[in-house]
């Protein structure tokens, strides 16, 4: 194990990327498991249905809005976190860059994901009386649902897949982690950075799930034993 990683400083941090990484996990596989519940609504469901689901169903209105990925974003944050001060050894300009695009893409899927915004308008829908507000309500959320499929979380897509690839190919660098959790992200985090392709981005981004479904157990072992190593 690299010598940096020994650094009892640390020994905190590296049980809270465990902690990351499995929650990533849990979350992970909730979000595959609910998606044929609750399929991800907008650009699929007229903005009326998605209010009235936000209405009679709050926990399937979270989940059909991509709830999941907003906490596996904020669990990002403290898995970025854990990888660079693990990999600055190997490479700390390389690291500090994968950190910082890790940190810009996990704040950009807040206005990405507005999902406060359109239960907000969707109480007042229910409760306007006048078809006039309720079309102007309908507008507001129609221009929140956009923001679903837009820029933000275009970047947002984009950076944390090259974030975490960077990361992986530190890992194929140094001794921290294994060469298979390097090679396992190298390939997951690669299909990720792809997903703007026409016709195949789609399916890069569902074949990834199951990589990633294998590179956060890895990091979680990993982690755990760089904390004990601590």
């Amino acid at each position: 194990m690299n010598i940096g990683t020994k650094n009892p400083r640390w020994k905190e941090l590296y049980k809270i990327g465990a902690i990351a990484a499995i929650l990533s996990e849990i979350v992970l596989i909730i979000g595959i498991v609910t998606f044929f519940i609750y399929p991800f609504a907008p650009g699929n469901q007229s903005t009326e249905s998605i209010f009235l689901l936000l209405q009679n169903d709050q926990l399937g209105g979270l989940l059909s809005l991509d709830f999941h990925l907003v906490l596996g974003n904020l669990f990002g944050i403290l898995l970025f976190l854990a990888l660079y001060v693990s990999l600055r050894q190997v490479n700390e300009s390389y690291a500090l860059i994968a950190l910082v695009l890790g940190l810009v893409a996990d704040f950009l899927i807040f206005p990405a994901r507005p999902i406060s915004e359109l239960f907000s308008i969707s109480g007042l829908y229910a409760s306007a009386t006048t078809e006039i507000a309720k079309s102007q309500y309908l507008a507001a959320g129609e221009a929140l649902l956009s923001l679903f499929n837009g820029t933000s979380w275009f970047i947002n897509t984009l950076l944390g897949g090259f974030s975490l690839l960077v990361s992986s190919l530190l890992m194929l660098r140094g001794n921290v982690f294994s060469k298979s959790t390097a090679i396992v992200g190298i390939i997951t985090n690669a299909a990720v950075c792809l997903f703007f392709i026409p016709t195949i981005g789609t399916y890069l981004l569902l074949l990834s799930l199951p990589g990633y479904m294998i590179w956060f157990v890895q990091l979680t072992r990993r982690f755990l034993k760089m904390a004990q190593s601590g």
